[in-house]
Parts: structure tokens; C-alpha cells; sequence
């Protein structure tokens, strides 16, 4: 257990929390009877599995909460709307870490909730409908935030490609800026690619582009006028003859090892760390990370679970110690664990593609999402 006297010395910051759960990807949305998880597809289906049971790392393993309580973890794309608990609204799906925080914040202060998805309900007010946000990406540090951003597994950018034009699987990432911003001109091997970026509100979207040193407004869209075709994250079968989309490393991962369903199409991964010839290591079901690649600076990432900070505080009326569990590190079935013993959850998390958070790297509190 992390003791109060702890979790009172990293006030300034945040809890120090974390938790993990397995399951293996849903057929249909959950009700939940106790917490309930929207967000990022990033982190989707090894959440889900978690919070599920999975016995893919060699063990049966399942994050918990009060006795016969179930945790819903809901996937970023499906029907327009879900209602997560059972005396609650419908709102819209929230699709990706943005959209996922966006309600997390809106179930928080009462605010009406507008989802990025096409045909959802607009202006829900979605009060206590949701526990916790999936982020492949962090957010800006502030000392009386209202969330609290815990690391999740340390994760890795790369790209997919189809296409058989020369250099296409060794792009640069100056190339790739030229590339998204559609610069006269521009090609690789003298062919024309199509670039592909995923939907707005990505967290995978937000740090891609970054990376290669462009912006929303730099990158110009189909809709835009511009090259770049917008689809949804880590679905390489999308991908047309001479095109690259930014693609999770454990998303990538997981396809291979049976963990998540396989959207690799006939696409291939392409490393963007120089001198990293690929971001993996070894194939299928035996596919993991390459840690030099996750260890990169620019292209590697921490993952984070987002929760209002009031509730995993133990000095706050607010405080909830089932929640804080969930999200506690240092128990071997919380969301957080990253232990790599087959009877911990870090083992699992690893088919999925994630590895050990960030030496170093603990929770932080940031200001709602307006």
C-alpha cells in the first residue's frame, strides 16, 4: 500500500498512483457498476484486457474493485453514443486521449459534453459518467489541476507503409514534415505518397506531428485543400498503394501477438529513429518492443490514465481508496502495475507492446480540458 504520509509529499505534483487490469477486447460495450474508462484507442485494448481478465502474459490476471463490481472500459470508435453507467445518459463516444480527457472533465464539473464523433448527441451533460481517460500523450503541468495524469507504460511512434517506392520504409522525419505539409513537389523516390493522419482529438495525432516539427496548421488536409487523407488511428488497412500513417508501436505489436484485432492489412512498419533499424524486435506471437527505439527521446512516449485528482487524494472529501487502489503501482493487479512476472500485470502489458513507465517519470496534476 502507498501510505497517506507518501501520497501527502507528492501533493504538489499529485498522487502517486497507478493500477492494471486485463481483459481481452470486447465484441460489445459494457455497463458498468463501478468505474467506467473512455479514450485513447492507443491504450484500448490492453486496458480493456486488464480490466477484463486475460491470461495472455502466462497468467490469469485481473484488475479489481469491490467484490462483484465490474469495470467498463469503452473502445474509441463503434455506435456514435454509450451510456457507461447504468442509471446514466447516452453522450457521445469519445474517440482518442483529447476527446477522452474532454469528458472526463465534462463529467467532473457538469459542463455539456459534444463528442468528435459523427452523429453523437451534442450538449449532454454527462455528470459522473466517467472514472478514468486513456492518453497516449501527456498534458501541461499545473500545481492545482483538477486531473491527475498517472503513468500508464512507456510506448513508442513509428510509422506504417504500403508501397514499393525506394526509401519509402526509411522516410526521415524532416521528410515526413514535407511530406504532411504537402510541399510542392515533394516525393519520395520520385513517387507521389499519400499521407494519412489519424482523426482529430489523437493523442497520437498531437505528438506525430510534433515530432516532424509541423502543426494543425502547418499540415494541410484533403478537406483543407491540401494532401494529408484523415482516417482513423492504427488502421493500417486503410492504407492505399505509396501511403504512411503514424502508427503505435504497441498498437503494432499487439496486432502481431493475437492481443488486439489485426488492422495491419498488408502494411509494414518503418522505424523514425535514426540509427534504430526498427522499432520492434523478433515476430509474431513472440513480437516486443525494441527498448533502444522506446528509450528515444523524440519518438518514445509514456502513456498515461487520467482521474480526477480529488478522488485518489487522501486528504480530500472526495477520496476514493477503491479508485486509488486501481490506479496504485505498487499492487501487482492495478491498472498501473508494470512488474513483468506472469502473475503481475506488467506481463501482460508487455504482449500489448507497452513497457515500464519512465525511471523517474510519476503522476502530475493538470487544469481540466475546457
Amino acid at each position: 500500500m502507498i501510505s497517506k504520509k507518501a501520497i501527502a509529499l507528492c501533493a504538489t505534483v499529485g498522487v502517486a498512483i497507478s493500477g492494471f487490469a486485463i481483459a481481452t477486447p470486447a465484441m460489445a460495450d459494457p455497463v458498468s457498476n463501478s468505474y467506467s474508462i473512455v479514450g485513447s484507442d492507443t491504450l484500448e485494448d490492453a486496458v480493456s484486457a486488464l480490466a477484463n481478465g486475460t491470461g495472455i502474459g502466462g497468467s490469469n490476471v485481473r484488475a479489481t474493485t469491490a467484490k462483484s463490481a465490474s469495470i467498463a472500459s469503452f473502445d474509441a470508435t463503434g455506435s456514435p453514443y454509450i451510456s457507461t453507467k447504468s442509471y446514466g445518459v447516452r453522450f457521445g463516444r469519445p474517440n482518442g486521449s483529447g476527446d477522452g480527457v474532454k469528458a472526463l472533465s465534462r463529467s467532473i464539473d457538469g459542463a455539456g459534453y459534444t463528442s468528435k464523433a459523427v452523429g453523437s448527441p451534442v450538449n449532454v451533460v454527462i455528470s459522473d459518467s466517467v472514472d478514468i481517460a486513456r492518453s497516449s500523450s501527456g498534458g501541461t503541468f499545473n500545481a492545482a489541476g483538477e486531473l491527475l495524469y498517472v503513468p500508464f507504460g512507456r510506448d513508442a511512434i513509428a510509422y506504417a507503409y504500403k508501397g514499393a517506392a525506394a526509401g519509402l520504409g526509411t522516410i526521415t522525419a524532416s521528410q515526413m514534415k514535407s511530406l504532411y505539409e504537402c510541399s510542392p513537389g515533394f516525393q519520395i523516390g520520385g513517387v507521389t505518397i499519400t499521407p494519412i493522419i489519424p482523426q482529430d482529438g489523437s493523442g497520437t495525432r498531437k505528438d506525430f506531428l510534433a515530432n516532424i516539427g509541423s502543426s494543425e496548421t502547418g499540415m494541410k488536409t484533403v478537406s483543407e485543400g491540401g494532401c494529408v487523407v484523415e482516417g482513423q488511428e492504427h488502421d493500417a488497412t486503410t492504407l492505399t498503394a505509396e501511403s504512411v500513417m503514424p502508427m503505435a508501436v504497441s498498437r503494432w505489436i499487439a496486432m502481431n501477438t493475437g492481443a488486439s484485432y489485426d488492422k495491419r492489412g498488408t502494411g509494414t512498419i518503418g522505424s523514425l529513429v535514426p540509427n534504430v533499424d526498427s522499432p520492434i524486435t523478433g515476430s509474431g506471437a513472440l513480437m516486443a518492443p525494441n527498448p533502444s527505439y522506446y528509450a528515444d527521446a523524440t519518438w518514445g512516449r509514456d502513456t498515461y490514465l487520467v482521474v480526477e485528482n480529488a478522488r485518489v487524494d487522501p486528504t480530500n472529501v472526495k477520496y476514493d481508496p477503491t479508485l486509488f487502489a486501481l490506479l496504485d503501482p505498487t499492487q501487482g493487479t492495478s491498472l498501473t502495475n508494470a512488474q513483468t512476472l506472469v502473475t503481475k500485470t506488467g506481463a501482460a502489458k508487455k504482449k500489448y507492446g507497452f513497457l515500464a513507465p519512465t525511471t523517474g517519470v510519476v503522476p502530475f496534476r493538470v487544469a481540466k480540458t475546457a
